[in-house]
């Protein structure tokens, strides 16, 4: 064998060798998102996209849920390792009923993207006007359930709760008069809005108790937090970033997002107004302790958890420079 074939021949070798050990370096993940096409539940859609997991060393499988319990149950079950954008009262209610799963994170805070609607021409106006009127949400324990719940309460308003399903569903359900409210999140009905179609009656931050405590959150089973801590640690840090750069670069996170949603960029921008940059910090479980009061108050939980409960419920995997779990 000539000297340059050996030459050669090594050097594919050691090519080999090393995209071997890159591939053995390469951590498998699966994680389930709530409703697909939502700015939140889409981020690790985007950061997948733009190629940030796999040059942490992490390969992302995303599967999409419709919200509620189904993205719980996709972790109970071991179907996924990490559930992202779950409802927290459908986490608590899995974990008070000894389900091993474990918050790791926020997901979003507060309500500004949840919008009920009506058709222009209905009569509904106000929220006073609710009384009696049948209003839509998405699936059992889903932040809209909690939403309408808590409306009723702090307004004293008796009507009668759907679940709807699927946004498009329930869009289509009020558009035909089969509920009297509809209910949203961009950008499902946002061209409707745009075009005068239908009005907004009130929005989540209309129910002060949910304005500005954690709703959504980031779950893992416990055997995944057990066994594989760092890995789930990498991915919220490697998705924290991605965030930030979707918010430094607004143009671009607007033809991004209307490509996933064959929207066109100006429903996009309308879409991404509902969503500040701070309702979205992965480490902060703001007023954690008061949406567990609620839950409560909600009936998603018989009592309140016990500290040492607590304890075990919660192991925020990504704090953040500076900054705690839980307040």
């Amino acid at each position: 064998m000539t000297i340059w074939k050996v030459v050669f021949l090594g050097a594919v070798l050691a090519c080999a060798a090393g995209a071997g050990v890159a591939a053995a370096e390469m951590e498998k993940l699966k994680v389930a998102i709530s409703f697909a096409g939502l700015w939140t539940s889409s981020q690790p859609i985007f950061c997948k996209d733009r190629g940030e997991f796999s040059k942490a060393g992490l390969v992302v499988d995303i599967v999409a849920t419709r919200g509620g319990s189904e993205n719980v149950q996709a972790v109970i079950t071991r179907a996924v390792d990490i559930g992202y954008g779950a409802g927290l009262s459908a986490v608590l209610a899995a974990q008070m009923q000894g389900a091993d799963i474990k918050i790791i994170g926020s997901g979003f805070i507060g309500n500004s993207d949840s919008f009920f609607y009506v058709p222009a021409d209905s009569p509904i106006k106000t929220i006073d006007d609710l009384k009696g009127k049948s209003i839509a949400y998405s699936r059992p324990g889903a932040v809209s359930e909690v939403l309408l719940r808590d409306l009723s309460t702090e307004k004293h308003i008796e009507f009668k709760t759907v679940s709807g399903g699927a946004l498009d569903a329930i869009f289509t359900m009020t558009m035909t008069r089969q509920i009297d409210v509809g209910m949203a999140v961009p950008p499902t009905a946002v061209d409707a809005l745009r075009k005068g179609e239908i009005r907004i009656v009130f929005d989540g931050n209309a129910v002060e108790s949910q304005r500005d405590v954690v709703n959504r959150v980031t779950i893992a089973n416990g055997d995944f937090v057990k066994n594989r801590r760092a890995v789930g640690t990498k991915f919220l840090t490697v998705l924290h970033d991605c965030i930030d750069w979707m918010y430094a670069h607004q143009d671009e996170a607007v033809k991004m997002y209307a490509t996933l949603n064959h929207i066109d960029s100006d429903i996009a921008a309308r879409s991404l107004a509902f969503y500040p940059r701070d309702k979205m910090e992965l480490s902060k479980l703001t007023g954690f302790h008061a949406a567990v009061e609620q839950a409560v108050t909600d009936r998603f939980i018989e009592q309140k958890p016990t500290d040492a409960q607590l304890k075990t419920f919660v192991d925020v995997l990504w704090t953040g420079p500076g900054q705690r779990g839980a307040n």
